[in-house]
């Protein structure tokens, strides 16, 4: 994660999707307005490639958790698309249990909440759809579909010296989402805002109110299919701001 600045109104911690790292939301700005959007960097991609990735979700929140602690000065949001989105949802719940801010707002995008069953949330990939893995791909398939959308979205092949890492560190991500099962929906412990992409060939907007037994949700639908968020739509960026906009203005008054 870049350092955060202290000139930042507030702050938007994004989480990446399987197999990704930081470095798939290039194309996003460092703030939309006085939000600034930090971009969190785990273990086993792009500069950490070589570090052990996290095997569960438990592990990812308690490190997170230690390693944000001290930029939550600020209101701030979680965002996690996909497998981020799940993340983002067990880093919140996390962070309810420790002597620390909690986040304004959790964000989530293009998944079905973490209670329901693995099959539900993860189905067989449609033919030619793009940007979707699922554990019963081979790595040779996952490797394809992994060259596929890093030309897509930087015209730029991966190395083929660190691919067989990436596909190892994607085969673990997968692995580690289908694994879990939380047996029930644990609140976050603030408002939801639920993003679903008209295109996306995985989650039709209108699953993204699975998340309701979660608390409060915004729903928002946002022209695109599953990849158009890493090229920082305007329509996203909106969203992102203005989901800070009432906790920065709150804390301005006092």
């Amino acid at each position: 994660m870049q350092q955060p600045r202290d000139d930042a109104a507030a702050r938007v911690f994004c989480l990446p999707f399987a197999g990704t790292g930081a470095g798939l939301l290039r194309q996003w700005p460092q703030r939309v307005g006085s939000v600034e959007l930090c971009r969190v960097q785990l273990p086993g991609r792009e500069n950490r490639i070589r570090e052990e990735p996290f095997a569960d979700f438990a592990d990812f929140a308690v490190a997170a958790a230690e390693g944000l602690t001290p930029y939550l000065d600020k209101p701030y949001a979680l965002f996690g698309h996909c497998m981020g989105a799940l993340l983002a949802h067990r880093l919140a719940v996390a962070l309810r249990g420790l002597a620390v801010p909690g986040p304004s707002r959790l964000i989530v995008s293009s998944s079905l909440p973490p209670h329901l069953h693995p099959d539900q949330r993860y189905r067989p990939p449609a033919p030619g759809a793009e940007g979707i893995y699922h554990p019963s791909m081979t790595d040779a398939d996952l490797a394809d579909e992994m060259r596929r959308v890093a030309r897509a979205q930087s015209h730029t092949g991966i190395d083929p010296e660190l691919l067989p890492l990436a596909v190892r560190v994607l085969r673990r991500d997968l692995d580690m989402c289908f694994r879990y099962a939380p047996a029930r929906a644990e609140p976050p412990g603030c408002p939801i805002t639920a993003i679903g992409w008209s295109r996306d060939p995985d989650v039709a907007p209108a699953e993204m109110t699975a998340w309701e037994p979660y608390g409060r949700v915004d729903h928002h639908t946002i022209d695109g299919d599953k990849l158009t968020f890493v090229r920082a739509p305007r329509a996203l960026m909106n969203v992102l701001a203005e989901c800070l906009d009432t906790a920065t203005e709150r804390q301005e008054r006092t």
